[in-house]
């Protein structure tokens, strides 16, 4: 029996030493991440306001043309895009026209909209404007990381447009470019 017991405890011994052993071996295991594709876009603006005082050709900036008054905002609007993907900005309108308070309409085609070339690049004027339509139309792509697109924006009031205040909508997409 105490021969039993001796073997017994030198097996268990033996088994705990391999124990020991093993635990100081190393053992890898392998690491998989699955990083989505990720685009965040911000604006620095709320709303785009052409007030009264942005009319004003004789003190102000506006332009008085034979067909009405061109109202301009340079650098209205920021958009901040960052990702980890290629990308492009869109931009259109969800309606056909500005809705006036008292039921008048403005054709989305007299807001327009073109990149800012801002005026500390000595270039002046901003870029080619385009007005805005139902269908998206490209603002501009852009590469993995962030980027800072500014836009400047013009409304032409014709003369036959109603004086009241009219709203409607803006909309700005990024869509993942196919790669």
């Amino acid at each position: 029996m105490k021969r039993l017991i001796c073997i017994t405890a030198v097996l268990v011994l033996t088994l705990i030493g391999a124990g020991v052993v093993q635990a100081q071996n190393q053992v890898q295991i392998p690491v998989i991440i699955h990083i989505p594709q990720i685009i965040i876009m911000t604006l620095d603006a709320t709303e785009l306001v052409f007030d009264k005082v942005d009319f004003d050709y004789v003190l102000g900036t506006a332009r008085l043309t034979k067909v009405g008054v061109i109202a301009t905002k340079r650098e209205a609007v920021t958009v901040t895009i960052e990702g980890n993907i290629p990308y492009t900005l869109y931009i259109s309108a969800p309606e056909e026209y500005l809705f006036g308070a008292n039921g008048d309409l403005l054709h989305i085609s007299q807001l327009t909209w073109g990149l800012s070339r801002g005026e500390a690049d000595g270039q002046g004027e901003g870029g080619e404007m385009r007005a805005l339509t139902l269908e998206r139309v490209p603002v501009q792509s852009g590469p993995p990381g962030k980027l800072e697109i500014k836009l400047d924006f013009q409304l032409t009031a014709y003369w036959e447009n109603p004086a009241q205040t009219y709203t409607g909508d803006i909309l700005f997409t990024v869509i993942p470019d196919e790669s």
